[in-house]
């Protein structure tokens, strides 16, 4: 059995706070990942077997490689609304990442809980459940087993994608013992592991092939950091929003000469999403969280406001210095 990661005296209030609600609002980050959805979908379905009303919300869709995900379709865009009673953030390293329906709003007398992997967090929630382990959903679990809902095939698939996006198919080196006893568990209760990493990795839409060649011909290695950018006009140009990037970086990263890649995709609201990834022994979190994100050593992002070459020149300069550091 995976190691229990949260702390007992949280979990407990979880659920003295879930015996008061009825109908709870859960939100994945800002441009979504496997494990944000995947999470989000598994606790969802979850609490329903508990009778209890669950609302999935994100303020960007899911991407295209989770779509398949038995709930992926009930995502909405919206913010908390009166019949709203407990709001659960999912997979978020800070406020921020819950996106503009929630940064800097009021939520009322709404309990916020955190549950979060990111050891960037600052413990946001008025209940975190919060550890350093490799995925999200490997805390929605711990969750699930503390409120002893039995696990299903529906919510082990969506708490594998989650396991299976955030480890790469197992291939980072956050893939920890605990990560195969966990995927080895909901294997058995009914995710399937081949359907899955086919979904996630190995499906893409014809539309994607242009934006990625655009990209791929546009990729700059400068001093140890790859480096491309999709911008709004090149989005438009191919009918594409910023989903059409997924798995992009992660390619990217996969060069040999690069210790450090990034992909800036513009957005139209004058922000640039900042994704980075980075080999073993070198630590992208740090300068992720200097630019207000946040994420894992060898996986982070932000969101920056700001003109497109402006971001990357910064990006750039403070990526170098850190791996000057790292040397």
């Amino acid at each position: 059995m995976p190691t229990k990661t949260l702390n007992p005296t949280s979990l407990n209030e979880f659920a003295q706070a879930l015996s008061q609600v009825r109908r709870i609002l859960i939100v994945a980050h800002v441009d979504p990942d496997g494990d944000a959805i995947g999470s989000a979908l598994g606790l969802a379905w979850a609490l329903r077997a508990k009778g209890l009303r669950a609302h999935v919300t994100c303020q960007d869709p899911p991407p295209d490689d989770v779509t398949f995900l038995p709930g992926a379709e009930a995502f909405t865009s919206r913010g908390p609304e009166d019949e709203d009673e407990l709001i659960v953030a999912v997979d978020t390293g800070d406020r921020r990442r819950m996106g503009r329906h929630y940064v800097d709003h009021d939520l009322g007398e709404r309990p916020l809980v955190v549950i979060d992997h990111h050891r960037t967090n600052p413990r946001f929630g008025d209940i975190n459940l919060i550890a350093d382990v490799p995925a999200t959903a490997m805390l929605v679990l711990e969750v699930i087993d503390h409120l002893e809902i039995p696990l299903d095939p529906t919510i082990a698939t969506c708490l594998l994608t989650g396991v299976i996006t955030d480890t790469q198919g197992f291939r980072t080196s956050n893939t920890t013992p605990d990560a195969l006893a966990v995927a080895q568990r909901l294997m058995v209760a009914g995710a399937r592991l081949t359907e899955i990493n086919q979904q996630v990795f190995f499906r893409r839409a014809a539309v994607t092939l242009p934006v990625w060649g655009a990209a791929l011909s546009g990729a700059t290695l400068n001093q140890g950091v790859l480096w491309a950018e999709l911008s709004l006009e090149l989005q438009r140009k191919h009918g594409v929003g910023g989903g059409a990037s997924s798995g992009l970086v992660t390619f990217f990263s996969t060069v040999r000469e690069a210790q450090v890649a990034m992909l800036l995709t513009e957005q139209d609201d004058g922000i640039i999403d900042v994704s980075l990834r980075s080999k073993p022994g070198v630590d992208v979190s740090g300068v992720a969280q200097a630019f207000g994100g946040g994420g894992h050593p060898q996986a982070a992002g932000c969101q920056v406001p700001g003109k497109l070459s402006e971001v990357r020149e910064s990006l750039l300069e403070a990526l170098h210095v850190s791996l000057g550091e790292t040397a």
